[in-house]
């Protein structure tokens, strides 16, 4: 899991102490070494489905193919946005570059938490380099407005699933996907059911 969170994470200073001429390419070749260092993930013979496994992240037959096409959206990004971005001063670009690769950091620790809550906190972290790309880089005139909205809308449809992870942290005492399994199944009462 560090082999690929490890670099990624180092993306961000490479891209700020490269020369100005060589930041893209720089930033191309590094995503594209790890995009095709994620396809190791894809040999995943474990016998109880998980590897890579610590405390907080794993990977299993779900969220592989997730983690490894997110590690493949990077260098596509890149160079889909190259030209878009060239009018724009070196810093912008760099700060557009970086954007990209926090986003990548913050999926991969989604796909790969193996605690619920981990994966709410690090899927409601890609809001803010997500709502910053809408805004700053968006190609309408309502890019303000729509990063209002996604912002707006993002947070008030993941707090019925934050109060659902500390209803089901307060039931059965663990968040931990490894564990989970194993506690004692939740009465499915529905407030009709109470009258």
């Amino acid at each position: 899991m560090l082999k690929i969170l490890i670099p990624t994470i180092m993306l961000i200073p490479t891209t700020w102490l490269t020369p100005a001429k060589m930041v893209w390419p720089t930033a191309l070749m590094h995503s594209l070494i790890i995009a095709f260092i994620s396809l190791t993930w894809l040999h995943n013979s474990s016998e109880t489905a998980w590897s890579s496994l610590n405390h907080f992240m794993a990977l299993d037959p779900l969220s592989t193919p997730l983690l490894v096409l997110t590690c493949w959206l990077l260098p596509l990004m890149i160079l889909a946005s190259q030209n878009h971005t060239a009018g724009e001063p070196i810093n912008r670009q760099r700060m557009y570059i970086s954007l990209l690769t926090s986003l990548q950091i913050f999926l991969i620790m989604a796909f790969s938490a193996t605690e619920v809550i981990l994966f709410y906190i690090m899927f409601e972290a890609t809001l803010v380099p997500t709502l910053l790309l809408i805004t700053r880089w968006g190609n309408q005139a309502e890019r303000l407005n729509a990063g209002t909205y996604f912002l707006f809308y993002t947070l008030a449809g993941s707090l019925p699933l934050l109060v659902a992870l500390l209803l089901l942290q307060n039931k059965t005492g663990t968040l931990s996907l490894l564990t989970l399994q194993y506690a004692p199944a939740l009465p499915m009462l529905t407030t009709g059911d109470k009258i």
